[in-house]
């Protein structure tokens, strides 16, 4: 009997693209308001910035959710903690450089931008950069997209609890407890992304600035 696991796998599907959807209207709308004056490839270098697979899967094991959701010892997220650990360290050394953070004023300018853009409250909630082994969308030490074993299964999950979150809360309160996990991602231009991470990340070469 299988109809059961066909209706399971039918509605986990349906969860995933209502979170992919929802994922990218709410990224989308939060970098066209912090960044009114960005052009449409602007916008879409920031968007896959945030959104890749590597990226999400990267956010979905530094948070600790693959603890919810997969065993011990699947592949899955044992694969992506290695490139995880690998690319941490090639982020530290360069983050080491500039005090803290991608660019220069390190952590200072870090704090400045999160006050200036979210205000006091989160502040607290995000009190130093966590990200370092993400680089526009890829991963330190891979300017490529990661072998999908790595990464599609985390970004799949990824996309069901957002799509689970916005389904039982809506889409404005599903994003309220969504957008700490994205915000470190979003205090960057788009221009700050193609200098820093030129050569580093082919996202950056990928999506030029286009027409306003």
């Amino acid at each position: 009997e299988t109809r059961g696991l066909e209706s399971f796998a039918n509605l986990r599907d349906k969860i995933f693209h209502v979170g992919n959807a929802a994922l990218q209207l709410s990224i989308i709308s939060e970098i066209y308001h912090l960044y009114p004056t960005n052009t449409s490839g602007d916008i879409h270098l920031m968007k896959v910035a945030l959104m890749s697979h590597d990226s999400l899967a990267y956010i979905f094991v530094k948070n600790g959710l693959h603890e919810c959701l997969f065993d011990t010892n699947a592949d899955a997220h044992i694969l992506m903690q290695g490139y995880m650990e690998e690319s941490d360290l090639l982020g530290a050394k360069v983050w080491a450089n500039n005090d803290g953070w991608m660019i220069p004023g390190g952590l200072d300018e870090f704090h400045r931008r999160v006050q200036q853009y979210y205000g006091d409250g989160m502040c607290k909630k995000l009190a130093c950069p966590q990200y370092m082994g993400l680089a526009a969308g890829r991963l330190w030490g891979h300017g490529q997209k990661l072998e999908g074993k790595a990464s599609e299964d985390l970004q799949f999950s990824m996309k069901c609890i957002v799509g689970a979150l916005t389904l039982t809360f809506g889409l404005r309160d599903a994003w309220d407890m969504l957008r700490p996990l994205f915000l470190e991602l979003t205090l960057m231009s788009p221009e700050e992304l193609r200098t820093s991470y030129k050569g580093v990340s082919d996202l950056t070469s990928n999506y030029k600035k286009g027409k306003k």
